[in-house]
């Protein structure tokens, strides 16, 4: 009791300082909607003190009111033997992969995980591939072909921070035999073993800290273990109230050139080139930026029905051109995560990626759209909202029998007589229409029925869309639909 009373007086200044930041951090949380869980990698040299620190970071986090999940060391559990066998390292890393996907598909599916703590995992499988081949175990064709696979963006995007823990040989090998009663070495306690070991995860950290979007490299050979778990427990609130300052993508008006509805995708490409990210509420204030909004405009197999959807009041703010309007598309802001370093100032890349995240997000669906030309749409005469958004947009097909996973926090069910989330033909679109129904699309809806389905739809629709199309400020609308 008396050492743990000498600990608290001697820290007491930094664990203040923890307690404050984490009660900001859980304030921002009732703010912001926190999207997804973010992922913490551990991972780095053997007795370096990383799982002491998953331990006390564990703890600090759940009794100051998060939500914690701590993925197993699969190492300890391989049933690989031959921990100088590739493939020892093939089953941990994609053992760790499938362990993170499944977490993360259960926090879309409702359960409440705020952070997601990883014992090794991606970059730790690239550490011992490295490492591997270097002991002339794996040969550099298999070197390369397993360090794509690890980095493929689809499950590295999910790794928000790497912690990468480091200690002498010399240190390693003492503190594991600390306590026990054997002086006989393993096959990697060794000394040579360790130092071969850490040149690799140094070389690894050069070649692929890029890759992630923070590395953290934490030389534990002279710190106590109480400075590491400050250190690593600070970092680790810093990056969660960052990702809760939500920064979203904006392009500034005097970097582009514009004209009122479709514009031509390869005019305006090296524009987009100029985004850059902020935090949401400046850039929203700004009148002189423009958000560039990546969508999907979702046709059944046939082109015959469009998919339909309704943001909820609570996902929209009543000023927001989107409000009680029934969308003919799906999409969202490009945000900061969206972007990896290496694919950094090129804007097709980080629009597909948002993307392609906003419909795993929104609609529950995993559709790559690498083969599709996009199409961009502006529509400033609809007001200050709309000149401050632009589309990038993709027609894409999909099975209308496909079971979608609405969001329920951003799109109103399908269910009963709602219309939302429902593949819709164009001559049930133009009766609803012209029955006035109190129903009125937003301009990007009517830009995308006036330029991409005419032929579906009749002349007299066509022409009640751009006599409505004349009259924008119009606001018709049934939250019932």
């Amino acid at each position: 009791m008396n050492n743990d009373n000498t600990y608290i007086e001697k820290n007491k200044e930094k664990i203040i300082e923890l307690e404050q930041l984490a009660s900001e951090v859980l304030k921002l949380k009732k703010l912001h909607r926190q999207r997804r869980p973010i992922v913490i990698e551990f991972c780095g040299s053997p007795k370096a003190g990383k799982t002491s620190c998953i331990n006390s970071l564990n703890l600090f986090l759940k009794r100051n009111g998060f939500k914690t999940s701590v993925l197993s060391e699969r190492a300890s559990v391989s049933p690989i033997s031959d921990k100088h066998n590739p493939i020892f390292n093939v089953w941990t890393c994609t053992s760790a992969i499938n362990e993170i996907n499944e977490k993360m598909d259960r926090a879309r599916n409702g359960e409440d995980i705020d952070i997601i703590i990883s014992d090794r995992g991606i970059f730790d499988a690239l550490c011992w591939f490295r490492w591997l081949k270097t002991q002339h175990n794996m040969s550099e064709y298999e070197y390369n072909v397993l360090t794509k696979f690890a980095t493929i963006y689809r499950w590295q995007k999910n790794i928000d921070l790497v912690y990468v823990f480091m200690v002498s040989p010399q240190e390693s090998i003492e503190r594991e035999y600390a306590n026990l009663l054997t002086t006989k070495r393993g096959s990697i306690m060794r000394e040579n073993v360790l130092e071969q070991y850490l040149k690799s995860v140094k070389d690894t950290i050069d070649e692929y800290r890029s890759e992630f979007r923070a590395t953290h490299q934490i030389d534990t050979t002279d710190k106590e273990q109480n400075d590491v778990g400050y250190e690593v427990t600070l970092s680790t609130l810093e990056v969660l109230k960052d990702m809760l300052i939500e920064k979203i993508g904006y392009i500034p008006k005097s970097e582009i050139t514009l004209r009122e509805g479709i514009n031509d995708f390869e005019t305006i490409k090296s524009s987009l080139d100029s985004y850059s990210f902020a935090n949401r509420d400046e850039v929203e204030s700004n009148e002189q930026f423009i958000q560039p909004i990546p969508i999907a405009v979702i046709t059944n197999l046939e082109r015959n029905k469009i998919l339909c959807i309704k943001k909820t009041k609570q996902s929209t703010s009543k000023y927001s051109p989107e409000s009680g309007k029934l969308l003919l598309y799906a999409g969202g802001h490009m945000r900061q995560e969206d972007e990896t370093n290496n694919k950094k100032n090129n804007f097709v890349s980080t629009a597909k990626n948002t993307l392609e995240r906003e419909l795993l997000e929104e609609i529950g669906i995993s559709y790559c759209i690498d083969n599709y030309q996009p199409f961009v749409l502006y529509t400033p005469s609809y007001g200050v909202k709309s000149s401050q958004h632009l589309a990038i947009g993709w027609i894409i097909e999909l099975d209308e029998k496909k079971k979608l996973n609405l969001d329920r926090y951003e799109i109103i069910q399908k269910r009963g007589t709602s219309k939302s989330g429902n593949f819709i033909s164009f001559i049930e679109l133009e009766q609803m229409f012209l029955e006035r129904r109190d129903l009125l699309f937003e301009s990007w809806s009517k830009e995308i029925l006036l330029n991409f389905f005419k032929d579906k739809c009749s002349e007299h629709f066509i022409n009640q869309l751009i006599t409505n199309k004349s009259n924008p400020q119009m606001s018709l609308f049934n939250n019932t639909l």
